[in-house]
């Protein structure tokens, strides 16, 4: 490379136009001059990325929100956002209202801890806020922010409302004429799961599900009457870790089903709606005493009889071990039809163990494990049904004489 061209790396062109007789600079002077201005550009690209580094960190600074920037006791772990109606559970873990409401939802086993599945003993929709953490929020956040997930809040539980406003989940077993009326109480454990999804949205609902004793009958049908069904107003409810339900509640009116279908992906369970022409006043007279009651002690001795056996065989059930569990309430069910005298207990179990005596039959002489434990489980399903709607009968007939089923006594 000539010295010129070294040279015009550092000046202007019109700088190096050289007057005849005039000496051309040197190398090194060339070489000077050229690490001079080098230079020169090195420093104004360093000071450039400076400024360029400089606002970058500022538009973070600007985009973090005032999260980044509190104490990490008043945040969220599931929206990681500031606590907002922060409700906090016996194991000390916070959470906004929305999001464990949402997640209460959306976990198998409903009423646990996000965190350390905990239980949760109350219900996230009307459970009272933590008023210490609540007070630092509206000290920490600004308003305008507080006052964005109000308005995000209020959103999101209108449409969660609206989606609970459509038809009623249906809950199909047969039931005594006693326990089947205005006013009974209804005390049920729900382990299948689609009633263990139906006890979630009745209880995060509107508190409401609908009985029938039959599956409901094909729409539009000629000749066929609408169907009657006992419309139940929860009034407790208990989520196990595994995801079973004990729901309480009361018949709160008998009604007649409108459009009823099976919702896809629910395993099974019935959505009916209510036929308004057709629903009769809720303040129905409680239903008349069903003919073979029996003495309260001895209706209180098959009680625990079949709660012992629904004990033992519900859980080599959800182990897989159907054959078992139906064997248990076989044995416990023919045992009750020798000592008791109770005509209704009497009719409901030996209807189930005759039919439980003939799945299990089948079931021996099945090809294949599928075809056997699919008889075995309907075998145990017929009993357990039959144990559920005694109990609930003697439920029903142990209330005092005018109890109307409320939850005071």
């Amino acid at each position: 490379m000539s010295a010129t061209s070294l040279r015009s790396a550092a000046q202007p062109v019109e700088d190096i136009n050289f007057r005849r007789g005039e000496s051309y600079p040197s190398i090194q002077e060339a070489t000077a001059s050229t690490t001079e201005a080098a230079s020169v550009t090195s420093s104004t690209q360093e000071a450039t990325d400076e400024l360029h580094v400089s606002e970058a960190g500022q538009e973070a600074d600007d985009g973090a929100g005032c999260a980044a920037s509190l104490d990490p006791d008043l945040l969220c772990s599931i929206c990681l956002d500031f606590l907002f109606e922060p409700l906090t559970l016996k194991c000390r873990h916070s959470f906004c209202r929305l999001c464990l409401l949402q997640a209460s939802r959306l976990a198998p086993d409903g009423g646990a801890c996000p965190q350390c599945r905990a239980e949760i003993s109350f219900d996230p929709k009307t459970h009272a806020l933590d008023q210490g953490l609540a007070a630092k929020i509206e000290e920490a956040v600004p308003p305008d922010e507080l006052e964005a997930r109000r308005a995000h809040t209020t959103a999101t539980l209108e449409k969660m409302a609206a989606a609970n406003s459509g038809p009623y989940p249906l809950f199909v077993m047969r039931g005594s004429e006693r326990g089947f009326a205005p006013g009974a109480t209804v005390s049920l454990h729900f382990f299948e799961p689609r009633y263990r999804l139906l006890a979630r949205r009745a209880w995060e609902g509107d508190r409401r599900f609908l009985w029938a004793q039959s599956e409901p009958t094909a729409p539009g049908e000629a000749g066929l009457q609408p169907q009657a069904a006992l419309l139940v107003v929860l009034e407790s409810a208990r989520f196990r870790a595994g995801g079973e339900a004990d729901v309480r509640g009361r018949g709160e009116a008998l009604v007649r089903l409108g459009r009823s279908y099976v919702e896809a992906g629910s395993g099974g369970l019935w959505l009916a709606t209510v036929d308004e022409s057709a629903r009769p006043s809720s303040a129905l007279p409680r239903a008349s005493p069903p003919p073979g009651s029996a003495d309260p002690s001895m209706l209180e001795g098959t009680a625990q009889r079949l709660r012992d056996a629904i004990a033992r065989g519900a859980p080599a059930y959800n182990r897989g071990q159907a054959r078992r569990c139906a064997d248990i309430y076989l044995r416990a069910a023919r045992e009750e039809l020798r000592v008791s005298g109770a005509r209704l207990v009497r009719d409901s179990l030996q209807e189930a163990v005759a039919s439980a005596e003939s799945l299990l039959r089948e079931a021996e002489e099945a090809d294949g494990g599928h075809a056997r434990e699919r008889k075995e489980k309907a075998a145990a399903w017929a009993l357990r049904h039959a144990f559920d709607h005694v109990l609930t009968w003697i439920a029903y007939d142990s209330m005092p004489s005018g109890c109307t089923g409320c939850s005071v006594c």
